[in-house]
């Protein structure tokens, strides 16, 4: 079965505003979904993302490196989750239930395919 990339977007201050009991809670809520979707058969694999890393860029054959990750965006990608689903139909109806939409987008993309096909 194909599986399904669920990008777990947000701005950088998007859980700011909670507190812990609040943020133990969320985070209680994205373990359980995981779980439901291991029970299911579909869960592949997830997790979160640093906020630090490295971005790598090539040019004539040299390779630099900056800390990053640079982005101009107002939305960061702050972690991933992985299912198996028929088809992309039915990978939003099942990223469609996640508890990470109360706090932005999760952009859902086929894993392993390029150009535009589903």
């Amino acid at each position: 079965m194909p599986h399904y990339i669920g990008f777990i977007r947000a701005t950088t201050d998007s859980h700011d505003h909670l507190g812990p009991g609040e943020a133990q809670r969320v985070l209680e809520n994205y373990l359980a979904w995981a779980d439901e979707r291991t029970k299911e058969g579909r869960f592949v694999g997830g997790g979160g993302l640093s906020k630090s890393g490295r971005v790598l860029r090539g040019s004539g054959g040299e390779v630099g490196a900056t800390d990053g990750p640079h982005t101009e965006a107002t939305e960061v990608v702050g972690g991933y989750q992985v299912i198996e689903a028929a088809d992309l139909d039915q990978a939003e109806k099942i990223f469609a239930t996640h508890p990470h939409l109360e706090f932005g987008p999760i952009e859902v993309r086929k894993v392993g395919e390029r150009g535009c096909e589903d």
